[in-house]
């Protein structure tokens, strides 16, 4: 029998704007898309929204340039990027960990959960109940929050459209609104808190690591009980964490890992 061609011009079109934004090295404007991909601009636009609406593509408002967005992300060479860069991040979160003598973890976004990709418990610090490859809803921790708030706005309510917040605790944050208005004050302030809204008692303080485009590729958190963590060692912790996500950031970019 002879081999059938489908064809389907949409779904082409798609993916050659997903090609054409993922080769290129620098965010790229609509016309150059248009340009690169033999696609009138109008037709373009439109499927850039689209793409843009899903989180397969990212739109800055600001430049109107576009980068692959988080979807992407889930994809094959990310796990490898990713193992990369915790690999890299490692003695940084150990030393944090021995510095603050609580438990650091590190974390990627996977949908809209976290997956924990290291983890670094002191003898001093307070065990707690995780592990590396356990998966938790990612807008009840905080490592998820601080990961969730370098995303559009748009990109977050279209993660949770179809699956609302699961309520974990009293303290977990359920409503889509409220989400993005705190992952809003999470991005202006620089970390994300957690004071109970995954595991009871259980406080935690997270900061983005960022990559050279400027989206947050994971996070790292201290975490340990409430009776620790007052509002004055949040603040203190939370210092401290943004200097090492900071410091870690700086270092993965400087090498080319930016997952």
């Amino acid at each position: 029998m002879a081999e059938t061609r489908y064809q389907n011009q949409s779904a082409e079109r798609i993916f050659a704007i997903l090609e054409c934004v993922g080769q290129a090295e620098n965010p790229i404007p609509l016309a150059q898309i248009a340009r690169t991909t033999g696609l009138n601009r109008a037709t373009a636009y439109r499927l850039l929204a689209v793409l843009t609406r899903l989180g397969w593509i990212h739109k800055d408002e600001d430049e109107g340039t576009y980068t692959l967005g988080y979807k992407v992300f889930a994809l094959g060479r990310r796990q490898n990027q990713l193992e990369t860069v915790a690999r890299h991040a490692q003695p940084f979160i150990r030393r944090l960990a021995w510095d603050v003598r609580e438990t650091v973890h590190l974390a990627a976004l996977e949908g809209r959960q976290v997956l924990y990709c290291d983890k670094v418990e002191p003898p001093e610090g307070h065990p707690v109940s995780t592990a590396v490859g356990m998966r938790l809803d990612a807008h009840a921790t905080g490592v998820g929050k601080a990961v969730l708030a370098w995303i559009d706005p748009d990109e977050v309510r279209q993660l949770f459209r179809q699956h609302p917040p699961h309520k974990h605790t009293a303290k977990t944050i359920t409503n889509l609104d409220n989400l993005v208005r705190e992952l809003s004050a999470i991005r202006s302030r620089g970390y994300a808190s957690d004071e109970g809204e995954m595991i009871p008692g259980l406080n935690c303080v997270a900061a983005p690591i960022m990559n050279s485009l400027g989206r947050a590729v994971l996070a790292v958190s201290v975490s340990g009980p409430a009776s620790r963590f007052d509002d004055a060692r949040m603040s203190r912790l939370a210092a401290r964490l943004m200097a090492t996500a900071k410091e870690i950031s700086e270092y993965i970019i400087a090498r080319g890992e930016t997952a």
